[in-house]
């Protein structure tokens, strides 16, 4: 090989070296900004660790700018400025959020907010307020006192693990034969589950007992409804029950409002009562008795004659009056119709009156 084919070879080596460095510096370096039309986006954290001139800013884990300028501010927090790709719009509702890896890497992702359409997009001189998410290694110094807590926990469990297969060996394979008397009872328990189950086999393997268990399985709907209607019945009896317990507390309630005066009532009732009887006892010892007047005259037949004779005379004697009452009538209408006939004319003038 001589020289001329070396330098050949050496000459496309370099030409390709410098054409492969020339695309990774237009592919991650800063030349796609010179082709690249961007537009600023202002950005406050208070905290923006790991953060340069450089750094990426990604939206949905795509690259759409990086960070131009890194500077504290006149609060006390740090503003960034990050050149952003004319062709992305970054909305008011998104959040820049600073992202660090395991590695101390650290970006800037742009996380959308509660999304309410229509959404504005962020004005020229608008800054938009970001938050940090915690670093891997302060969540890891964090966690650190509770896994502490853990691995205590899990010593615990792993002593009270021991201790619970100690007891459950000596249970089973200590002093006595007692896992083979649990396994005699365990035997004996099959045995005797496996004759409960041959005595349901006997008694659900006749015809006619699966016949009569499927007929009342049948009827047994009807039964439901039949002492639904049963409870209703007796529901409807309670309520009947209640009522005339209330009707009967209504007649009761002034009857033991009123007890003390119709006791006094009674009483008084029972005192005239007696005296009734005691003046009938005397009446009818009266009339029991002959010489008396009221026994002479239920006794006596003269005094009742006596009081026929007098009773068909008053009878003659009203008999006797009706003329003469009658004409008194006449003549009395005669003297209220014309009082001036009560002269001589009057008196000889027989004109009836009412007749």
């Amino acid at each position: 090989m001589n020289d001329r084919v070396m330098q050949f070879r050496v000459g496309v080596v370099v030409l390709a070296t410098a054409i492969i460095a020339g695309i990774l510096i237009v592919l991650f370096g800063d030349l796609p900004s010179l082709v690249q039309a961007t537009y600023p986006l202002k950005m406050s954290f208070t905290d923006a660790r790991g953060i340069a001139d450089g750094t990426p800013v990604r939206k949905n884990g795509i690259l759409v700018g990086r960070v131009k300028t890194v500077m504290l501010d006149e609060r006390g927090g740090v503003s960034v400025v990050a050149d952003i790709d004319a062709y992305v719009p970054i909305y008011r509702d998104e959040q820049p959020r600073i992202a660090t890896t395991l590695l101390g890497d650290a970006e800037i992702q742009l996380v959308p907010g509660v999304i309410r359409p229509p959404r504005q997009k962020v004005a020229a001189e608008e800054v938009l307020q970001g938050a940090v998410s915690r670093d891997p290694f302060d969540i890891v110094a964090t966690l650190e006192p509770k896994l502490g807590t853990a691995l205590e926990s899990l010593t615990e469990a792993s002593t009270a693990v021991t201790k619970l297969s100690e007891n459950i060996d000596r249970l089973l394979v200590g002093d006595g034969d007692k896992f083979g008397v649990l396994v005699r009872k365990t035997e004996k328990a099959l045995d005797d589950f496996s004759g409960a189950m041959a005595n349901i086999n006997d008694v659900m393997g006749d015809p006619e007992t699966r016949a009569n268990i499927k007929m009342s399985l049948a009827e047994m709907p009807q039964v439901l409804v039949d002492l639904r209607s049963s409870v209703q019945g007796i529901g409807t009896t309670l309520d009947t029950a209640d009522r005339n317990l209330r009707n009967l507390e209504g007649l009761t309630r002034p009857l033991g409002e009123r007890g003390a005066g119709m006791v006094a009532q009674i009483d008084t009732t029972i005192g005239r009562l007696d005296e009734v009887l005691q003046q009938a006892v005397f009446f009818t010892k009266a009339l029991n008795e002959s010489d008396g007047t009221i026994g002479r005259l239920v006794r006596d037949p003269r005094v009742y004659e006596d009081l026929a004779a007098a009773a068909a005379n008053v009878k003659d004697i009203s008999r006797e009056l009706r003329p003469i009452i009658d004409d008194v009538r006449v003549f009395s209408d005669k003297i209220a119709r014309h009082p001036e006939q009560l002269g001589v004319r009057g008196a000889l003038d027989r004109r009836p009156g009412l007749k």
